[in-house]
């Protein structure tokens, strides 16, 4: 089988099914090269990309120019109260990709409404600059909360969507169909990203769970997605993704993953926020999230986001009702409270 390529929303530019999601990569120069090399010679087109981390674009900067002409930029345009200093790391950013031009300016995690009517607005009246100069094709907005993203696509303001999509978020989050519908009929371009829910469907607990990434990207590309973008962090991850081009019929059957899901990630936060709403009034969905990605390192961009949030991990009384909601029998409290000393420690 071959790559297939399809239409990104209203755009008009044609991506692979698959992409390439690149935030997890080694930052090792000689496996970066191996991946993008790898990837453009399968068909990969759309390659989403950070937009600051020296180290990042030291190692990845001359090789992505190797490939430029094949390639669709999806550019992040990070997320930071200081719009200035966001501009200043998105020209960083350009000034690597050989040509100055990113197809797609991507608004990076817009959860809130708050955020969208402030700090997204701004940021798109300043991407239109870019737009009139050359610069910018498209401009896009990733995002985890469906009645942000909604506002967004409803605005006309945006041309692509990035959002999670994977076999866990279409159990649990009854609403995308709205939000797909909705993709479909304004023309947005809808990028689904961790179709692997973050490695949480291939591997619980450091031991595989018996799920595939060809079954996976089988079930999110059945959605009307125009590309997915899975993050692999070395060689051996991609040619896993890659063998989806190849997998049979019943290599890629996926309806095995809908009827044990929920036997297997019991006692996983997935971040549906079923637990909802708390009493204290705490996002405890993204704050688990937030705290499962800081894992990795407590990072600015992180702390940004945290800080955001009306209510902290902090305030959390231990009434006990998000426990008794959750479906997956996820114990929140002691998760909570390592969100607190995790964040509310680094808060200045």
């Amino acid at each position: 089988m071959s790559m297939e390529y399809r239409k990104l929303g209203r755009t008009g530019l044609d991506v692979s099914a698959i992409g390439l999601g690149t935030e997890h990569l080694e930052r090792d120069k000689k496996m970066m090269d191996r991946v993008l090399g790898t990837a453009v010679e399968a068909g990969l087109s759309y390659v989403d990309l950070l937009y600051i981390e020296p180290d990042y674009w030291d190692a990845y900067g001359s090789i992505y120019k190797t490939y430029r002409d094949r390639l669709v930029a999806a550019a992040h345009w990070g997320y930071n109260p200081d719009i200035d200093y966001c501009q200043r790391c998105f020209d960083g950013m350009l000034s690597h990709l050989g040509n100055n031009y990113a197809e797609v300016a991507m608004l990076a995690v817009v959860d809130k409404e708050q955020t969208w009517d402030e700090w997204a607005r701004e940021s798109i009246e300043r991407l239109q600059t870019y737009k009139e100069q050359g610069r910018v094709g498209y401009i896009g907005m990733s995002g985890h909360t469906v009645s942000t993203a909604l506002k967004a696509i409803n605005s006309g303001l945006i041309d692509v969507l990035m959002f999670h999509a994977n076999p866990i978020c279409n159990v649990y989050y009854e609403v995308n169909s709205e939000l797909y519908q909705t993709c479909t009929e304004k023309g947005v371009g809808l990028v689904a990203m961790k179709p692997y829910a973050g490695g949480t469907l291939l591997y619980l607990d450091g031991k595989p769970t018996g799920i595939t990434p060809a079954q996976c990207l089988h079930y999110v590309l059945s959605l009307p997605v125009s590309t997915t973008v899975p993050g692999p962090r070395n060689i051996e991850q991609l040619e896993a993704t890659l063998h989806y081009l190849e997998a049979t019929d019943e290599e890629k059957e996926c309806s095995s993953i809908m009827d044990s899901i929920h036997q297997f990630l019991v006692g996983h936060c997935v971040y549906c926020n079923h637990c909802l709403p708390c009493p204290q009034n705490i996002d405890i969905g993204m704050t688990l999230c937030l705290a499962d990605w800081a894992k990795a390192g407590v990072s600015d961009d992180l702390m940004n986001f945290y800080n955001d949030f009306p209510a902290k991990a902090s305030d959390c009384v231990e009434c006990g009702q998000c426990v008794e909601r959750c479906p997956f029998d996820v114990d929140v409290i002691p998760k909570m409270r390592k969100a607190a000393e995790i964040f509310d420690t680094n808060t200045s």
